[in-house]
């Protein structure tokens, strides 16, 4: 018992040893200002609005100065036909959703970022008609949102990486 008290504590000891390196940055005047300072593009649709404004949230877009950077995005949604369970018959869809976005230099007219981001969702586990479709389009909404996330996560980082 004595052995095991003593492992413990010196496992303990080690994790937090090895833990002690860390350091988080964030972001500097000159970082956040880049941010504040995107002009983000409306996307079209229910589900591009919801995205555009999250986005802009997201980025706590500011347009006190002129813009340095826009970003002009596309969202495509694509629902995948009926998931199969063995042994039983399924109202379940996949739906995946995707975001090709590209962050613009508007000084320079250079594109210092394009990716393109997608995820999933299953949808449809009600059985009424009426209950399909609304799980797909809140399905479309969350994701909408959570791209949205996505992208303002890659382009903080863009910044991040950028200055170091």
């Amino acid at each position: 018992m004595l052995l095991f008290r003593t492992l413990l504590i010196l496992a303990v000891f080690g994790l937090a040893s090895a833990c002690s390196d860390m350091s988080v940055r964030t972001f500097s005047d000159a970082e956040f200002a880049n941010l504040a300072n995107i002009e983000v593009q409306d996307v079209k649709g229910r589900s591009g609005q919801l995205y555009t404004r999250q986005l802009q949230n997201q980025l706590a877009v500011k347009h006190i100065m002129a813009p340095t950077h826009q970003v002009v995005s596309a969202i495509n949604a694509s629902s995948a036909n009926t998931l199969s369970i063995v042994g039983s018959s399924s109202t379940l869809k996949k739906m995946t959703m995707t975001a090709s976005f590209e962050l613009i230099n508007i000084d320079t007219g250079e594109v210092e970022l394009s990716e393109s981001l997608s995820t999933n969702a299953t949808l449809g586990a009600v059985t009424s008609y009426f209950g399909q479709d609304e799980s797909e389009a809140n399905g479309r909404e969350r994701l909408a949102k959570l791209l949205a996330d996505r992208v303002a996560q890659r382009i903080r980082l863009h910044f991040l990486t950028r200055g170091s």
